[in-house]
């Protein structure tokens, strides 16, 4: 079958998401995807991106999304902008028949996201959404461990960690994040994907009481070498909290929080405690839907006293560009037609992860 032709919305020549993921997973895949045209905030911008990635001269440049929509060689249009753009940017090519592929959140609200899925199934497109869990070779190994009953039933789990954002200061770049209005913030992203990462290994929330703060109200802005550029205020929350339990049947506590890892280096906790044994993941930031590498995995058995670290395997993406390991395999199983038994999400079931924020929301009594 001959490979997918991309069109990418917001592929900048400057250091960002697309560039860290999306670039190189569509890159080290040829025989699957090739990217054919790239649309930015401008026609220079657009070509300045070709240029600086070295792709080919024939890939196109384009400034809005609709005339990439027009574009009859583009057939997956990948969306790696801010959350509050994504249906503008979007609409055009869903009208135009193209499959749709759009970074998490999938939009600014519930509302907007629902809009955005209503109409990909009115115009009968292909969607995915970048929720890369499941795709983890440490996650699927721990999902594996429990599934194989390896430490009995599941009886209770708690995670702890840090986003390492989110304190008293934060970068120019991701201003926007600490208006909550925006819809990308502590709760929508970091918090959203490592409570991916708990669905993915133990299965969904059945009941929950949820706690929502803002730690720190007032926050310095900087710049990349850290110079102090001017002072805001924080309207979304970097303390997230959330107690209650599993589908499965075991209780379950969550605590994500912004600021530095403990000593710089430990940043996330997860015991997974069962009749039989116990699991530990250990890592350096809440972030377990990017990388296995500072990931450790251990498991304690009840009754040998023993304690074995687990090796998790290597595939054919464990050296690539750290960010762009899970990417790949999400695009790769994509293109290999996996749905979501595989961990391949359409915009209904982003959807359905939206509507789940708004009862965290609801339930800490935030309006």
């Amino acid at each position: 079958m001959s490979p997918i032709k991309v069109g990418i919305i917001g592929l900048s020549s400057t250091q960002s998401w697309a560039v860290w993921a999306h670039l190189p997973a569509l890159l080290n895949n040829p025989s699957q995807y090739t990217i054919v045209a790239l649309c930015n905030s401008s026609l220079s911008a657009a070509q300045t991106a070709i240029a600086t990635h070295n792709l080919p001269p024939t890939t196109k440049a384009y400034a809005s999304p609709a005339d990439l929509a027009a574009d009859p060689d583009v057939q997956l249009v990948v969306c790696s902008i801010r959350v509050d753009r994504h249906f503008d940017a979007l609409a055009p090519a869903i009208k135009a028949g193209k499959d749709v592929f759009c970074e998490w959140p999938l939009e600014k609200s519930t509302a907007r996201a629902g809009e955005l899925a209503e109409l990909t199934s009115s115009h009968g497109v292909k969607t995915l959404v970048g929720l890369q869990a499941s795709q983890s070779p440490a996650l699927n190994k721990v999902k594996e461990l429990v599934g194989a009953g390896r430490i009995g039933k599941v009886l209770s789990s708690n995670f702890y960690a840090t986003s390492t954002f989110f304190d008293r200061t934060g970068d120019e770049k991701t201003e926007y994040m600490n208006d909550r209005s925006v819809g990308a913030n502590q709760l929508t992203v970091y918090a959203a994907h490592s409570l991916e990462s708990i669905r993915w290994v133990l299965g969904p929330w059945e009941e929950f009481q949820s706690t929502l703060d803002v730690s720190y109200p007032d926050v310095e802005i900087v710049d990349a070498e850290g110079n102090h550029l001017r002072d805001i205020k924080r309207s979304s929350h970097d303390q997230v909290l959330i107690q209650g339990r599993l589908e499965s049947g075991a209780v379950m506590s969550y605590h994500l929080r912004g600021g530095p890892a403990w000593a710089g280096k430990e940043g996330s906790k997860w015991s997974i405690y069962g009749t039989k044994g116990q699991i530990e993941l250990k890592g350096g930031n809440s972030h377990l839907h990017l990388s296995d590498d500072d990931v450790s995995i251990e498991v304690f058995d009840h009754e040998s006293k023993e304690v074995e670290k687990v090796v998790v395997e290597k595939d054919r993406h464990s050296s690539e560009v750290l960010y762009s390991r899970n990417v790949a395999r999400l695009y790769e199983s994509y293109a290999n037609g996996k749905g979501k038994e595989h961990g391949v999400f359409s915009f209904d079931d982003a959807v359905k992860r939206h509507q789940f924020i708004d009862e965290v929301y609801a339930k800490a009594g935030v309006v």
